[in-house]
């Protein structure tokens, strides 16, 4: 029994080794930067890691992003968004950051995933005076305005807003030290990520089934969001650029707050198994907001 037992351990942690390498060699996994908290205690990934994802090389820069840095230019711009704007899977050359460059701007970038409206508010007030804009362009989504408030759906890993109470929640980092076992242990990392597709498939189809009443709802809150970030920060210098439509739109121009819908569908915009913006995608954006600007 003993050598039975030894057999099946031995052979169970030569085939760990084996998928181990397997994962590692062909890049079944990708490289994801480490989060901590900035001195605004807001969520940015480590300084200077490097990694690659979808056979692409990233560096977080000294500011804990993965775009551009510049301040202070003369035609500075501030880039904010979630992780169309993080845009680890396209190669460095496709990012905001870098076409914006490309037409003679200077721009610094703030992208991350999960980034929720108020976030990204937070980081255009923290960010502002160091980066001094002329002007800012955040990149944004409908459920963005529903992540950001508490009532709706509490998340603590998320910032988030408490209407009632007008209490900001930062949001914490959730699993630090489980995650390093997985960033480090790819095999472990492959199943994580499996796992987290298919509750997220799950998760997609149950608010799919949102109630008509809880819809009305969620608009009222978001109509109180919108409103109270015009009162509470200084935006007349932001672009909220849509992806799609703007569900809000009466909302944002009782409020003066200036916006862009992009109005981008199809296919050919985006990676296969994959919403995301591929190449294509970025530079048809880039075009819209640059004719935009002119």
């Amino acid at each position: 029994m003993k050598k039975f037992l030894k057999k099946i351990i031995f052979h169970t942690i030569i085939s760990l080794i084996i998928i181990e390498v397997a994962v590692r060699v062909f890049s079944l996994t990708n490289d994801v930067p480490h989060r901590k908290k900035d001195k605004f205690n807001l969520q940015v990934f480590i300084e200077n890691q490097k990694g690659i994802s979808n056979g692409h090389n990233w560096k977080t820069n000294e500011y804990g992003f993965l775009g551009h840095s510049d301040l202070n230019g003369g035609n500075q711009l501030l880039v904010i968004g979630d992780s169309f704007i993080e845009n680890i899977m396209n190669p460095f050359n496709c990012r905001q950051s870098q076409l914006f460059r490309n037409k003679g701007f200077k721009v610094f970038e703030i992208g991350r995933s999960g980034i929720t409206f108020i976030e990204g508010l937070e980081f255009y007030k923290s960010y502002k005076p160091i980066v001094k804009p002329r002007k800012t362009f955040f990149f944004i989504n409908n459920s963005d305005f529903i992540e950001s408030i508490k009532e709706i759906n509490s998340y603590n890993d998320r910032c988030q807003i408490e209407l009632k109470t007008k209490k900001i929640f930062k949001g914490e980092i959730r699993y630090k030290n489980l995650k390093k076992i997985l960033y480090n242990y790819k095999t472990l990392y492959y199943l994580y990520i499996k796992f987290l597709k298919s509750t997220n498939k799950l998760r997609q189809n149950f608010n799919n089934n949102i109630q008509s009443t809880d819809k009305q709802i969620n608009k009222n809150m978001v109509e109180k969001l919108i409103k109270f970030s015009a009162q509470n920060y200084n935006l007349d210098e932001i672009v909220f650029v849509f992806r799609k439509s703007n569900f809000f739109k009466k909302e944002f121009k009782e409020n003066n707050l200036e916006f862009l819908e992009l109005e981008i569908h199809g296919d050919k915009f985006i990676f296969t198994n994959d919403s995301h913006w591929n190449c294509i995608g970025h530079q048809y954006a880039n075009e819209k907001i640059i004719k935009y600007l002119n």
